[in-house]
């Protein structure tokens, strides 16, 4: 076994595609056939999905399955994955497997969101899994509860969240920018 000393630089490097008309923008396209779509590879995933390795493997009309590798550079000050990292994730699968539910001409946002981490999380655990349903849908709000596992199945989160059911709204365009992104 051999010790990284304290101190030591690491270099990541992020790069993400454009995913194009963003969903809300698409009239006729419903959550289930997007999330699909994502699963094909025929829809570009968002940006931070990309980079976080946040991946859809499964998606029926009000459940879905995400996944996502748990990444040194992910961590915090215990060598645990961040809870903000492990937050996202859960938000994203919760508020799809609602989306996957709605009618074409509605989408979701998020109004609130609650994680129980049950168990650590570490670069060890490898890939987590996230199962998402939605467990109610009402004409303008959508709940919906998942279960987090590690890669040997144990349990390490659950979460709940509530989405706003909205009808789309076209937003501006988004121009694409592959100027980088300086962090300091």
């Amino acid at each position: 076994m051999s010790e990284v000393s304290a101190g030591s630089t690491h270099t990541a490097t992020i790069e993400w595609r454009d995913q194009g008309p963003l969903f809300a923008t698409q009239a006729e396209a419903t959550g289930l056939s997007y999330l699909r779509g994502l699963i094909s590879g025929d829809v570009v995933a968002p940006p931070v999905a990309q980079v976080l390795g946040i991946e859809v493997v499964k998606a029926d009309p009000g459940r879905v399955q995400f996944t996502m590798p748990v990444k040194n550079f992910f961590t915090n000050h215990l060598g645990l994955l961040a809870g903000g990292i492990l937050s996202t994730l859960v938000d994203s699968a919760l508020g799809c497997s609602i989306l996957s539910a709605i009618p074409e001409d509605k989408d979701i946002v998020t109004l609130d969101l609650n994680v129980d981490f049950l168990r650590p999380v570490r670069e060890a655990s490898g890939l987590i899994t996230v199962d998402a349903e939605v467990v109610h849908l009402g004409r303008n709000r959508g709940l919906a509860t998942c279960r987090v596992v590690d890669s040997d199945g144990k349990l390490c989160a659950v979460g709940k969240s509530s989405c706003l059911v909205r009808t789309k709204s076209p937003a501006a365009p988004v121009t694409a920018s592959n100027d980088p992104v300086e962090t300091r």
